[in-house]
């Protein structure tokens, strides 16, 4: 917005502000789900849900561009949107066919009833035939809108997104070498411990420790207790940046290798706020990661790595300081592509287009 790229944003449903009458109509629908016998997850994406919001909005953003990172809008939104003067685009981290069947073992996906993902499905294939542009994160989701959507290569753009962390505040900090120059610090930053591979970052580090390397492991975020109390772990919590950013940013600092093993991911967050502070990374071969890591500032490996596999690609870059210090130069180098400043940027050209 400072950019002037963007002129505002809204928020349909936050629970910052509870809306009763869909709370209402989200509990009366998942009532029927269970007596139905069928998974209650995924509600966002039905009409009950969509209707709602936009009945109440729509009519607010008469005359606008909307780009919406939201993949459904809904036959009510595409029904009225000609008759408000509104023109609609989209930026997405993926489809909700790559999200569904990615993450069909992690997180909330597993609690979706197939009937409610197919439904989904088909109202965010209407929203992609009719809106203007289509902006991915990655090519992977570019591809899959081509072959599974029909939607046509000329509508669609990638554009990497900016880590999530406010521009002013990032500008007082710098990365640094830790203090303990004889601990080589890993860094893992994620609320889904499993999906993202903290499992085999602890392995990799056990075996690591037990060559006697100066590894550590810094974890914020969510971390089984197994993990938490194993030897060379340091838990920080969960660090809430709304609220704890400086707290946040001291954590990350004197991270020498920030890590996102993931099993799935559309993009990751965590990767992009280590760029931002200049830090190296190591990522899994998934969704959008090699959008982000074809910059340089660090080393992709595969997404099926075991424990073994990881300790000896961390212990060369531990053994060799020279390769790490030219993967920290070329992150240093990135700082700057890593913020939204320059995602907004690229949007706007490419909407422009």
């Amino acid at each position: 917005m400072d950019g002037g790229q963007l002129d505002g944003c809204f928020t349909l449903q936050t629970p910052v502000r509870p809306d009763l009458r869909l709370n209402v109509a989200g509990a009366w629908w998942k009532l029927v789900q269970s007596l139905s016998r069928r998974k209650t997850g995924g509600f966002k994406f039905t009409p009950a849900f969509l209707d709602h919001v936009w009945e109440r909005y729509l009519p607010l953003l008469s005359g606008t561009s909307i780009l919406s990172n939201f993949q459904v809008l809904g036959s009510p939104f595409w029904q009225r949107a000609e008759h408000l003067d509104i023109d609609a685009s989209f930026y997405i981290d993926g489809t909700l066919h790559e999200y569904f069947t990615t993450y069909a073992e992690y997180d909330v996906v597993a609690i979706i009833d197939k009937a409610t993902q197919a439904a989904a499905i088909e109202n965010e294939r209407l929203g992609y035939q009719r809106a203007r542009s289509i902006v991915t994160m990655s090519k992977r989701s570019a591809d899959d809108l081509k072959s599974f959507y029909g939607v046509s290569a000329e509508k669609i753009a990638i554009v990497s997104p900016g880590a999530n962390l406010p521009d002013e505040a990032v500008a007082g900090f710098q990365s640094r070498p830790s203090s303990r120059r004889d601990d080589f610090i890993l860094g893992f930053v994620g609320l889904y411990p499993l999906r993202k591979g903290l499992d085999r970052l602890a392995a990799a580090l056990s075996i690591m420790r037990s060559r006697r390397l100066p590894v550590r492991l810094r974890v914020i975020g969510e971390c089984p207790e197994d993990i938490r109390n194993q030897d060379g772990v340091d838990y920080l919590g969960i660090i809430k940046k709304s609220t704890h950013m400086p707290e946040f940013l001291t954590a990350i600092a004197d991270i020498d290798l920030g890590c996102q093993l993931s099993r799935a991911e559309l993009v990751g967050v965590a990767m992009l706020e280590f760029l931002r502070f200049g830090i190296p990374i190591l990522a899994t071969d998934v969704g959008g990661i090699p959008e982000v890591m074809q910059g340089g500032g660090g080393i992709m490996v595969p997404p099926d790595i075991d424990a073994e596999q990881l300790a000896e690609t961390i212990s060369a870059l531990v053994n060799d300081r020279a390769v790490h210090a030219r993967l920290k130069a070329e992150a240093d180098g990135r700082r700057d592509w890593a913020s939204w400043s320059r995602t907004a940027r690229e949007i706007d050209i490419a909407l422009s287009r």
